[in-house]
């Protein structure tokens, strides 16, 4: 069976893991998985990350799960749930990122809760770092014009009308492991929550994995920054409309559903 575009990203990760097995991978497989990678997988407090079972309700928030991962490196996992398998890849692939997410929840959890022990009104920073980590995605291009087509909700004219360019000169990668998860079963609507970067035209030539390196260690950058304190500083893209990632956008007219490609608000 043919693998969906839409998973490349993951695709070396998902082989180590999986192999030629027809079964579900365990705990186990998971952190075999972690410890076969050129650097040590670990939180930003320096604790080794562990796949660890689900837990239940914690008491105190500091055993919620964004904290015990940062304070111990465990992260909760339900076997046989496809939701976790991607976040398990996710970690595998995009290390830094994952950290620096990871690190910024713990920080943003801990002085709400000091402030108001008893808050649950989570932060627009709490509910950016969650949206990127569940749903976001990263769009690279060495042409900075096409960056602006999707700044601009142009999305006809950068998918059709400029698609021999993109195909070579713009790339999006999903992070989001909820993306992973939906895209297992792809549907007009299918959206992520990206950031954008510009790159140079050798980037698109280097191989895979350098090109994983590079933008995982661009985007912990980006987001230790800060660059992204709320929801709204993420742009909606869509990703069906990325040339062969649906089977149906080889025709003009699928681009025509407004319904999908939203001219929507502009962001800056």
């Amino acid at each position: 069976m043919a693998i969906s575009p839409l998973f490349f990203p993951l695709q070396s990760q998902a082989e180590l893991l999986c192999g030629n097995r027809d079964h579900w991978p365990s705990l186990d497989d998971f952190q075999n998985l972690a410890a076969k990678q050129t650097a040590s997988l670990k939180s930003l407090n320096g604790a080794m990350i562990q796949f660890v079972p689900q837990a239940s309700r914690p008491s105190h928030w500091q055993d919620d799960y964004e904290p015990r991962i940062y304070l111990n490196g465990e992260v909760q996992t339900r076997l046989e749930n496809w939701h976790d398998f991607f976040q398990v890849l996710v970690w595998t692939t995009f290390p830094k990122t994952k950290a620096i997410l990871n690190a910024k929840h713990y920080e943003a959890i801990r002085h709400r809760k000091e402030f108001n022990p008893h808050s649950k009104q989570r932060t627009p920073m709490e509910n950016a770092l969650t949206q990127f980590d569940e749903c976001g995605a990263i769009v690279v291009s060495s042409d900075k014009r096409w960056l602006d087509l999707i700044r601009e909700f142009r999305w006809k004219e950068l998918f059709w009308q400029n698609r021999a360019a993109i195909k070579t000169q713009l790339q999006c990668f999903i992070f989001g492991h909820a993306v992973y998860e939906k895209a297992l079963e792809p549907y007009i609507g299918l959206t992520a929550h990206a950031v954008l970067f510009a790159v140079e035209a050798d980037f698109f030539r280097w191989p895979l994995n350098m090109q994983l390196e590079y933008l995982d260690k661009t985007t912990a950058q980006a987001f230790d920054l800060g660059l992204y304190p709320s929801p709204k500083h993420f742009q909606p893209f869509p990703l069906l409309g990325m040339p062969a990632w649906d089977k149906d956008n080889d025709n003009e007219s699928y681009y025509d559903n407004a319904d999908y490609f939203r001219p929507g608000r502009k962001v800056k």
